[in-house]
């Protein structure tokens, strides 16, 4: 399952990238269900920022093969491509360690929830998509450290009216 998971969410960076750049934000994804939801902005369109400044090609098969990680200042759609293309890397390893990641939440711009199951624990690792001071850098080997290691429960929070805890990481990553 992972390895379809990984090719899902590959996928899925790739879609968030292409259509970020025409003003469609990503809302929710379901892994399982390979679902996608995506709504259209009206905000002006945002520049993709490069941490390393802009690779030779910037297509589809470009991003493959150059890095392309975005910069601290770089627009949501573009970080939140990355977080998708990194997480694709590193889900075969989490499962390994019983943390399944199982989908995304972006109901605003500025943040988005991964979806996880630690063991039986239904979780929200809230990231910070907009408003960052550093690059947004390996987040899912961080994501999988962090539960692996057990040191999630010290950015546990409890949201009114939330179903599941929210690891709030939007100082830390």
């Amino acid at each position: 399952m992972a390895a379809g998971d990984s090719e899902f969410l590959s996928h899925a960076s790739e879609v968030v990238f292409d259509l970020g750049r025409d003003r469609f934000r990503l809302r929710a994804l379901d892994v399982a269900a390979r679902r996608i939801e995506f709504a259209q902005t009206e905000e002006p369109l945002p520049p993709p920022v490069y941490e390393q400044g802009e690779p030779p090609a910037t297509d589809r098969r470009g991003r493959r093969t150059y890095d392309w990680q975005p910069a601290a200042d770089a627009p949501a759609w573009m970080n939140l491509a990355w977080l998708l293309d990194d997480l694709a890397a590193w889900i075969g390893v989490m499962a390994e360690d019983h943390i399944t990641v199982r989908g995304l939440d972006a109901p605003e711009p500025g943040h988005c929830d991964v979806l996880l199951l630690d063991g039986d624990t239904r979780l929200r690792a809230r990231v910070a998509l907009t408003a960052r001071t550093e690059p947004l850098d390996h987040p899912g080997m961080f994501l999988r450290d962090l539960f692996a290691e057990g040191r999630s429960r010290g950015y546990l929070v409890r949201d009114a009216g939330e179903e599941r805890g929210v690891v709030d990481l939007r100082g830390v990553l």
